[in-house]
């Protein structure tokens, strides 16, 4: 008797999904009514499987507003659209305006790249989603995503992501984290943006670095920090107006570039560099652990003091271009070169 009543409950759904062209459905039960304004609901139960030809949802239990052209989901939710996927527990569309509402472990899935949030808010016509509440996106180029709002535009292939963002991504053993006020990620060119208090932090010589803004280029191996950059180290802290850093294969720096600005103060084995100038340049060893060479240009002024050191009061040197070769992590060679001027106590060799 049970499946007798069924039977005639989906009957008169299919007619009425034939007379609407909106939904085809299939379930194990169904129910309708019909509302004082005229809406035919259908109630699905079991087994759900709904499709307007463009997205197809499966689920626990459906309710189908068929004059409004809009469905709800319930349990074990999973829509596909193109070559995008959602799941969830509960899941609101609407064909007209093309929006789904998912919830409950709300998970986003586009190729290699997967959002996941407590709400989903997909925009079939616009290519976009925002996703609220523990918002994380995991993809082979970026690592792993976390803040509290992000927008997916599927077009650009960008995320925008803020609200206590955080990007963390392993490379080998080396450990990359990048907070800011605000991180945006683009596919192409593996690229990443933080604006506003962008901070890095890299396992790989225990280096940090704070800037406004941040500008990081994957396919590049290449990292730009913009307004009062602050690079601190084991070795020591340098800054400037810009920076530009260059990374080795195993994600450590092997070449830094500041232009405007620059200054540092840096302790080595047993020498201490202190400089200023309009521009500098520090070339690595291939490890990245020592520094090779470091290049002051523009009103350079040198201060270097070590165990090489004749006297005790520090070495000062100003010129306009000034070249430091190091060899173990020390200073082993200085040259000088335009308007040079300043005191040397220095045993090693120094060239004018």
């Amino acid at each position: 008797m049970i499946k007798h009543s069924v039977s005639i409950c989906f009957v008169f759904f299919v007619c009425a999904v034939s007379f609407a062209g909106v939904f085809t459905v299939t379930s194990d039960n169904a129910s309708s009514t019909e509302l004082e304004s005229g809406e035919s609901i259908l109630e699905l139960f079991g087994n759900v499987v709904v499709t307007d030809d463009e997205v197809t949802v499966t689920s626990d239990s459906a309710t189908i507003y068929q004059d409004s052209e809009r469905a709800e989901f319930t349990g074990n939710v999973h829509a596909v659209a193109d070559t995008l996927t959602a799941t969830g527990y509960f899941l609101s569309y609407s064909k007209i305006t093309g929006v789904l509402i998912l919830s409950g472990n709300a998970s986003l899935t586009d190729g290699a790249s997967t959002l996941t949030a407590d709400q989903v808010d997909w925009f079939r016509f616009r290519n976009m989603a925002a996703a609220k509440g523990s918002v994380v996106l995991q993809g082979e180029w970026l690592g792993m995503v976390q803040g509290e709002y992000a927008l997916y535009d599927r077009e650009r292939q960008s995320l925008f992501v803020t609200i206590d963002p955080v990007l963390t991504r392993v490379e080998n053993s080396d450990t990359t984290i990048i907070t800011a006020d605000r991180l945006e990620f683009f596919e192409e060119g593996e690229r990443a943006e933080a604006q506003g208090n962008a901070h890095v932090s890299m396992n790989s010589g225990g280096m940090e670095s704070s800037s406004e803004y941040l500008r990081y280029f994957g396919e590049e191996d290449r990292m730009e920090l913009i307004g009062s950059p602050e690079i601190l180290a084991e070795e020591g802290i340098i800054s400037g107006d810009w920076m530009e850093m260059f990374f080795n294969s195993g994600g450590a720096v092997n070449f830094l570039r500041i232009e405007g600005g620059a200054a540092g103060d840096l302790v080595d084995l047993e020498s201490t560099v202190n400089f200023t100038s309009q521009r500098a340049e520090f070339a690595f060893l291939s490890s990245g652990d020592d520094l090779d060479s470091l290049l002051l240009q523009g009103g350079a002024v040198l201060d270097v003091a070590g165990e090489d050191s004749v006297r005790v009061e520090v070495n000062t040197i100003s010129a306009e271009e000034i070249v430091i070769r190091f060899l173990s992590g020390e200073a082993d060679e200085i040259m000088a070169r335009g308007g040079v001027r300043g005191t040397y106590s220095w045993s090693g060799d120094f060239r004018e």
